[in-house]
């Protein structure tokens, strides 16, 4: 038989979701009326979720949403961090299936932030979970910059000069440009040895349903350049990770022309 949801907690949701929206107006007396829960019930919800700092005391009987709310909601508000919690389990399977590190990151002021590393190897690589790069040499980058638009890809051209990391990395605007046109064209980039002289990278985008991309996906290779073969395969199935997860993120969207949208990657990029 299937396991009954629990009617205490249901309700402790129902307060909560009503303390939020009611913003301080109300007492837990009008609360537990509008809710047609009794009053003792709602005092005793009230306490376990003060305790645990999803509400605060305003005034007697009246209360706000608490800080535990205030620290989550960042989190579960913007759409490339619920996508990344929802990737993390699929990038730890690909990490370890093919023997790569995996990587989901998104542009913040002209860097890559990196919000989700699964490593599928023995070795360690320096990347960490909230670290930031250089996006003109890291897989990941040039697929976000190929995403801007132009007159936004000028401008973070603009920003050099570009320093070398290593002796293969794009410093030169003009050849960056050229190569995030390739992106474009191809749907994948590349870190061929640009960040490290040991770490090959390929990347995908990760596209909402209306084309726009919100991240970057990676797989890292670690002293070794991958055959066109493993490549292809582990491009398919980074892509299909996208979908899959997209699709969950954005049951239901309207595309362009009005009509009902499915996750997509964006024409720009197909493969």
């Amino acid at each position: 038989m299937p396991t009954k949801p629990s009617s205490t907690l249901a309700k402790g949701l129902q307060l909560l979701r009503a303390i939020v929206a009611d913003g301080g107006r109300s007492t837990l007396s009008d609360l537990a009326r509008a809710l047609t829960i009794p009053l003792p019930t709602v005092h005793r919800l009230a306490v376990t979720l003060e305790a645990e700092g999803y509400i605060e005391r305003q005034s007697k009987g009246c209360y706000l949403p608490g800080r535990e709310l205030s620290r989550l909601l960042p989190m579960l508000g913007r759409a490339e961090d619920r996508v990344a919690m929802r990737l993390r389990r699929s990038l730890r399977h690909l990490a370890r299936k093919h023997h790569v590190f995996m990587h989901f990151g998104v542009l913040e002021e002209g860097m890559v932030t990196y919000i989700v590393k699964e490593n599928g190897g023995d070795e360690e690589l320096f990347t960490q979970e909230r670290m930031q790069l250089e996006a003109y040499c890291s897989g990941i980058g040039k697929i976000l910059l190929a995403a801007l638009p132009d007159k936004e890809l000028q401008a973070y051209l603009d920003t050099g000069p570009f320093v070398p990391l290593t002796r293969r990395t794009l410093t030169d605007p003009a050849a960056i440009r050229q190569e995030l046109e390739n992106v474009r064209r191809d749907g994948m980039a590349f870190d061929r040895f640009e960040i490290r002289d040991d770490i090959f990278c390929v990347a995908v985008p990760v596209a909402d349903p209306l084309g726009r991309v919100i991240g970057g996906l990676s797989a890292s290779f670690i002293r070794e350049v991958p055959s066109s073969r493993r490549l292809t395969l582990l491009r398919k199935a980074m892509q299909d990770v996208v979908r899959e997860v997209v699709r969950a993120e954005f049951p239901v969207a309207q595309a362009a022309d009005g009509t009902a949208g499915a996750a997509a990657i964006p024409d720009d990029f197909a493969s």
